[in-house]
């Protein structure tokens, strides 16, 4: 995705400044795969621990229920985005009639990455309660 971005955004300066001619398309692709980008590499590369978190209270307790309250942060996350699910396949059929302007996509695929990477989440976070410190080395 991020050679789709780097090598859109190449076309569209060789397009401009060398023939004179830019392409519109260029702009659109490169806007579709940031956005692939961002939440594609959120999903499966960001540390569950990177995520900002209030933890001034957790160090304080023993480390059994340290991990009993993170499994619970995680339960809580994990659920966040289970819920939001059916809403998000309810927009993106929604949006499947909608297209994108230069490149005619249904917008419902350009942003079915929105799915997928709460699908993501909801599994790293199930398998960050199960194997505590495994599932969690990005």
């Amino acid at each position: 995705m991020f050679a789709v971005l780097f090598l859109s955004l190449v076309v569209q300066v060789v397009r401009r400044f060398v023939f004179g001619a830019p392409a519109a398309w260029t702009e659109e692709l490169a806007t579709i795969a940031f956005v692939w980008v961002i939440f594609w590499g959120t999903a499966f590369t960001v540390p569950l621990a990177a995520h900002v978190a209030v933890d001034f209270v957790v160090p304080r307790f023993a480390p059994r229920v340290q991990r009993a309250l993170y499994a619970l942060g995680l339960a809580a996350l994990g659920g966040c985005f289970l819920w939001a699910l059916p809403g998000i396949a309810d927009y993106l059929a929604f949006m499947m009639r909608e297209r994108s302007p230069v490149l005619d996509w249904p917008y419902g695929v350009v942003y079915s990455v929105f799915l997928a990477a709460a699908v993501m989440v909801v599994l790293r976070c199930l398998a960050a309660i199960v194997h505590p410190g495994a599932s969690d080395k990005a």
